[in-house]
């Protein structure tokens, strides 16, 4: 649709009782609900959307700015802002397959960058959650996972050092931590724990997962358990919780 076609189908009014935003809001929300503008299709430019309706940037800013609250666009960084398509369910019923083993269930193209692996000395939350002491090291784990071709989610991992020899050395890109801990080292989590916040994202957080600075994000700690009952992992992932939401099952 040609930005002349858009502006033929509806107009801003200086006289109705409505504000010049919230008029623009509904004209966008309503071409993105008709299918006008299609998911993950570029959306006009502030200087466009502008030139098409006759209006102030603050007027377009802060029609943008409730449609991204109400999750109608998203915005890149560097690249623009993006119609928001139907957001993809990630279960997340306690399953200790991980989450690139659910998503190559589905038949998803998975990717894993491996952006650290070493021994180190863990830190205080880490330390903590794993019932470690502080002469004790672990192997750090940072991955970036994408999900045909899109960043999803930026995980830290840790692991007492003793139960993973060596694991800082395995070679760990597209494979499945969970699979290489069971052949390799014989653990499986039989339980965990989890917590979930909602954060907003570092500078360099953000750039991993291409994403504004501002973008909010979801948090979302672990601490899994053997069936001896100790703690040998520690999760933290960031969830770009603007394309996908999480599924709970409770039984």
């Amino acid at each position: 649709m040609t930005m002349q076609q858009a502006n033929s189908t509806k107009t801003i009014s200086r006289d109705a009782d409505a504000p010049l935003w919230l008029q623009l809001k509904s004209i966008l929300q309503g071409q993105i609900q008709s299918g006008e503008l299609q998911p993950d299709t570029r959306l006009y430019s502030e200087h466009e959307l502008c030139r098409m309706y006759g209006i102030s940037r603050t007027v377009v800013r802060e029609a943008l700015n409730e449609l991204v609250h109400d999750r109608f666009i998203y915005r890149i960084q560097g690249k623009g802002t993006f119609i928001s398509g139907r957001k993809e369910e990630q279960d997340f019923a306690g399953s200790n397959i991980g989450f690139s083993g659910e998503m190559i269930g589905k038949g998803r193209e998975v990717i894993t960058r491996i952006l650290k692996q070493s021994l180190a000395k863990p830190g205080s939350r880490e330390r903590r959650m794993l019932r470690l002491d502080a002469r004790q090291s672990v192997v750090k784990i940072q991955r970036l996972m994408v999900i045909d071709d899109q960043a999803r989610m930026l995980v830290d991992m840790a692991f007492p050092a003793d139960l993973v020899s060596g694991f800082e050395n395995v070679n760990l890109k597209n494979r499945s931590i969970y699979d290489i801990l069971k052949r390799r080292y014989g653990l499986a989590p039989t339980s965990s724990e989890r917590w979930i916040e909602a954060i907003l994202p570092t500078k360099k957080q953000a750039a991993y997962l291409n994403v504004a600075e501002g973008t909010p994000l979801l948090g979302i700690e672990s601490c899994a358990y053997l069936s001896d009952g100790r703690a040998f992992e520690y999760y933290y992932g960031i969830h770009r919780s603007d394309i996908s939401r999480l599924h709970f099952s409770f039984r």
